[in-house]
């Protein structure tokens, strides 16, 4: 749902004030955008160091060094992180293509209408165009935002997982090792 400004007046409001009101709008915007890419950048190394590992793991465990005698339990571990590997990696994924995007401005389409300017002054037409446009802005901060924070939160536990799952990896093989 799209924020509605509280000023009722908004016909009293200078257009320098909007255009202001808007520059700062569009500042805070390119801020959300940015922490949005800097948390899919991070998830892209997260994902690449998380792939680097998995497959030095699957390098050791097909190489002639690596001999464990094949058990239940084995097999039984083996699966269970296979299966932890499978889903550390889809949160990755998820991570790393967000599925809403938003764009900074706003198509003619969705701005330009004759309602925006019906029985108004060109003047009056003006700040109704710019105040409906600060809205939008606005509603897209705030969207962004939620998605930001909903990403954070998901990049902070994949972090906790994969590294959970590179310190099994390395104890397994370390553990391996120290048997031979």
């Amino acid at each position: 749902m799209i924020w509605k400004s509280n000023v009722t007046e908004w016909d009293k409001v200078s257009v320098e004030s909007y255009r202001f009101i808007i520059e700062q709008a569009k500042e805070r915007l390119n801020e959300v955008i940015e922490e949005s890419h800097t948390i899919t950048k991070k998830g892209m190394t997260l994902l690449l160091t998380y792939l680097t590992v998995l497959s030095s793991l699957f390098g050791y465990i097909f190489s002639e060094k690596f001999k464990i005698p094949y058990s239940i339990i084995t097999v039984l571990i083996a699966l269970i992180l296979a299966v932890f590997a499978l889903y550390v990696f889809t949160l990755l994924l998820a991570l790393i293509i967000p599925k809403n995007l938003y764009y900074k401005g706003s198509p003619p389409r969705e701005i330009f209408f004759k309602e925006v300017f019906e029985d108004l002054t060109s003047d009056q037409g003006l700040k109704n165009l710019l105040c409906n446009e600060a809205e939008r802005i606005q509603d897209k901060i705030e969207r962004i935002s939620l998605l930001n924070k909903k990403r954070g939160g998901q990049y902070k536990s994949t972090l906790q997982l994969s590294l959970i799952f590179i310190a099994i990896a390395i104890f397994t093989i370390v553990k391996t090792i120290c048997n031979l």
